[in-house]
């Protein structure tokens, strides 16, 4: 189950965000041969041509277990709802079968912009 936790961002501003990524032991989790992706849409029902990709960078070392989400000016700039939905999701190979697992979720907040 992913972890929940509400993000905020302001319009028109550059944003980032680091996660560390544990295992069930609360070991460090190794990112080598993860993808790592993210998504910003206005509901969980929007047509998916509506989301927002988070831009997704797996920090090296990769077993540091540290990924950073970010979004560009434009993108926070477009975000014109004071609220939506986001999720991120690791996917890793394991004995040959695709494993995907949702790691974060949960709303987020924005606060409009007035000067542009």
């Amino acid at each position: 189950m992913a972890f929940y936790e509400d993000l905020e961002v302001d319009q028109g501003a550059n944003a980032k965000w680091q996660l560390k990524l544990l295992d069930v032991d609360k070991s460090v989790r190794d990112l080598n041969g993860f993808t790592v992706r993210g998504k910003i849409n206005r509901s969980y029902d929007a047509d998916s041509d509506e989301a927002i990709s988070f831009g997704v960078t797996i920090v090296e070392p990769k077993t540091s277990g540290l990924v950073e989400l970010t979004l560009t000016n434009v993108q926070t700039d477009s975000l014109t709802r004071r609220r939506y939905v986001y999720d991120v999701e690791v996917e890793y190979l394991d004995s040959d079968q695709t494993i995907v697992e949702r790691v974060l979720e949960g709303k987020l907040m924005v606060s409009r912009s007035v000067t542009k």
